[in-house]
């Protein structure tokens, strides 16, 4: 039997399980990465040394795409082993690449400040404003309607999430979840609620919700990034910012904070939010008594 039948096959029963966004994903790795080296093999004939010697040609790209590239094509292999084409999946014996989550780069208070106050468009602001004092995901936010805002309870309702794909429930089941509204995130809130009478809180110009962040991300946040002369990182570092200042300022514990971002249980907390912490000693107190 031909691998392309099953790299097809795998990706038709996919489109029943999985979101768009994750589909297009799963789809570029088949069309780009495995199919240009085992479509025309029977799959019969491939090795375990096969999927090695693929994997170790690789270069360009980090041991974290390595891996989804393996479990995809695990996954074909093993439509096939379901059928009985094949008696065993050959991904199961090669070893997985080692990956380590990259270091997190959060703002301080000082350039939080900075960049707040460095905007003026009326969108951008309000989206930064609930980035920064939600940690909320960027599809998240531009998914957000008036619905989903408790001003009396002072709740964000998470339900939903946007993107190139269309607008889908959000990344998770644990991240359809209730947020607070602290009360520096409130003026803003208010503000951008009855800003219009859209249905959405964000809309473009032509009253229509925004299917992305693509355009606060190049006409806004880059450009202010380098007027500010702050080191770019990416949007996305609003949740890291929000993340580790909740838990160094002592705001919520590990277990609360995991549910205020959408986390199934607080693993991500503990290896990316409260490493950062304990290996960040700038502010420690060097003239404590330990034995008193």
């Amino acid at each position: 039997m031909n691998f392309s039948y099953y790299s097809s096959l795998y990706l038709d029963f996919k489109k029943h399980e999985l979101k768009n966004s994750t589909l297009d994903k799963y789809t570029n790795i088949v069309k780009n990465r495995i199919d240009p080296i085992f479509k025309n093999r029977d799959i019969n004939d491939i090795k375990p040394s096969d999927v090695k010697k693929w994997l170790y040609s690789i270069y360009d790209v980090g041991s974290k795409s390595k891996r989804h590239y393996l479990g995809v094509l695990s996954g074909i292999f093993q439509e096939a082993l379901f059928d009985e084409v094949i008696q065993r999946n050959p991904v199961k014996f090669v070893k997985l690449p080692k990956y380590e989550k990259p270091d997190i780069k959060p703002f301080n208070a000082d350039e939080v400040q900075k960049i707040m106050n460095n905007v003026d468009d009326n969108n951008f602001k309000y989206y930064l404003a609930i980035a920064f004092y939600t940690g909320m995901r960027s599809g998240e936010i531009i998914g957000l309607k008036k619905e989903d805002i408790d001003l009396k309870n002072k709740t964000i309702h998470v339900k939903r999430s946007r993107s190139r794909h269309g607008e889908s429930t959000p990344k998770t089941k644990g991240s359809i979840r209730e947020i607070p509204i602290i009360q520096l995130l409130d003026p803003f809130i208010h503000d951008l609620y009855n800003l219009h009478d859209n249905e959405y809180l964000f809309i473009t110009q032509y009253k229509k919700p925004y299917r992305d962040t693509n355009v606060f991300v190049n006409k806004f946040w880059i450009p202010s990034l380098n007027d500010l002369n702050i080191e770019y990182r990416r949007p996305y570092n609003t949740r890291h910012t929000y993340a580790t200042n909740m838990l160094y300022n002592d705001l919520v514990s590990p277990v609360q904070l995991a549910q205020l971002l959408g986390h199934a249980n607080t693993q991500m907390v503990y290896e990316v939010y409260v490493s950062y912490i304990q290996s960040n000693y700038k502010d420690f107190d060097r003239s404590m008594s330990i034995y008193k």
